[in-house]
């Protein structure tokens, strides 16, 4: 499976956690809009992540999943609840 990872490290600037789950909502915003861009082909992408960093830490960002992968995956997340309709 391919897999490409990009940061955004800020350094020496103390933020809020407020600060930190806007900036880290405008990075998702910005990586999304690039992968159109780019014209990346997604025939079934999964996007998982938020700015919640006291919910879970380890999911600050944002990962987005293609492929069958993404069904599998999507299928896990259902199972164990995380799903909600609108």
């Amino acid at each position: 499976m391919a897999r490409s990872e990009f940061r955004f490290v800020v350094d020496g600037v103390e933020l809020i956690p407020e600060q930190q789950a806007a900036i880290a909502g405008e990075i998702q915003k910005a990586g999304l809009a690039a992968l159109s861009t780019v014209g990346s082909k997604l025939t079934n992408p999964l996007t998982v992540g938020h700015g919640n960093i006291r919910l879970r830490p380890e999911w600050y960002g944002l990962w987005v999943v293609n492929g069958p992968f993404a069904d599998e995956l999507g299928q896990r997340i259902n199972d164990l609840g995380f799903w909600m309709q609108k």
